[in-house]
């Protein structure tokens, strides 16, 4: 009697925690109760971000599920995810990137289709979910420049001004030839000014990074004049250091940032309703607090006042998933 008690317990937990509750809502109390045993997840930044963190901290005060982030670049953390699924030695549970990376992780397979998220429900028009993917921000582009290195007068206006002759060797920026914020800024300054931009900018002989922290930090030290393109999010980061946002009078350039659940995901359920809780007006309060983007319709004006140029800046133009590898060949041929 004492066996049988026991595979029942087992088979109730297994019941329990088992396979993700794809059929119920996030939310749902079943789901919740799943995420709790499941007690933790593991979620692979492509961003390096600091708004993620700030979500999963709000996320494990809400529920009591630790979130283990691993960060790198883009590329980097899809091809770890990519060996992981090839292998099927399941690690990670959900995958934050941007547009590009998350459209090529639908295409390779690697992404399930997470279930019924009530969220999507606050979802801006032009921040659809479509199933697989659901946006949770944006990342905004500018300059970071050093306030001992250029002046208020003499610093760019508009993002045609960094090909001006006396930013030759002076200028640092995100590496267009891999996925990330210079592919972006690479994609959107061909689509807006053409090849020519480009070429005029790769005689500058702008020193590529793919590091944006440390960036950020040799600005501050004066080994260069600007840094481009700096994530507007990060620069409350900064606060205190010898540097300067610019933000161009064209816009920012922009790409929005998502979640996705890996297939053979080791939690799904705390995976889910992590995905649910991101987009809930709570995460996108915390994330639109720290200047980074919001993608559900109707707080905009809940945002500190400090922080909205910052999470709702004019925009300039976004990149084409579709056209990622076309780009990093061009930004490859271009930039040798």
């Amino acid at each position: 009697m004492r066996r049988w008690r026991v595979a029942a317990a087992v088979l109730l937990l297994a019941l329990l925690v088992g396979p993700a509750r794809a059929a119920e809502p996030a939310d749902a109390p079943a789901v919740v109760a799943a995420a709790k045993q499941e007690a933790t997840l593991t979620l692979y930044n492509g961003t390096a971000l600091a708004m993620i963190r700030v979500i999963a901290e709000h996320f494990k005060a809400q529920y009591g599920i630790s979130v283990d982030i691993l960060e790198g670049r883009a590329s980097e953390i899809y091809e770890r995810i990519r060996t992981e699924q090839a292998t099927a030695r399941h690690v990670g549970d959900l995958m934050f990137s941007g547009s590009s990376s998350m459209v090529a992780a639908v295409a390779d397979g690697v992404l399930a289709p997470h279930g019924e998220l009530p969220n999507t429900a606050l979802l801006a028009a032009n921040f659809p979910d479509d199933g697989t993917i659901t946006p949770v921000s944006s990342s905004f582009f500018g300059i970071l420049a050093s306030t001992d290195l250029v002046s208020t007068a003499e610093q760019p206006k508009s993002w045609r001004d960094l090909l001006d002759p006396k930013w030759r060797g002076k200028i640092l920026s995100d590496d267009y030839r891999a996925a990330g914020a210079g592919e972006v800024f690479f994609n959107v300054m061909l689509d807006k000014y053409g090849r020519d931009f480009h070429e005029k900018l790769a005689a500058q002989n702008p020193q590529f990074s793919r590091f944006f922290a440390e960036s950020e930090r040799r600005i501050a030290r004066g080994e260069f004049a600007l840094y481009v393109p700096l994530n507007l999010s990060e620069y409350p980061t900064l606060k205190g250091l010898p540097v300067r946002l610019v933000m161009p009078e064209e816009g920012s350039p922009y790409v929005t940032l998502s979640l996705g659940l890996l297939k053979g995901a080791p939690h799904p359920n705390a995976a889910r309703l992590f995905m649910n809780y991101a987009i809930g007006k709570e995460a996108q309060l915390a994330s639109g607090s720290t200047g980074a983007g919001i993608t559900i319709a109707g707080i905009a004006d809940d945002i500190p006042a400090e922080q909205r140029p910052l999470a709702l800046p004019k925009l300039f133009g976004t990149s084409t998933p579709s056209r990622l590898q076309e780009m990093l060949k061009l930004a490859t041929e271009i930039y040798h």
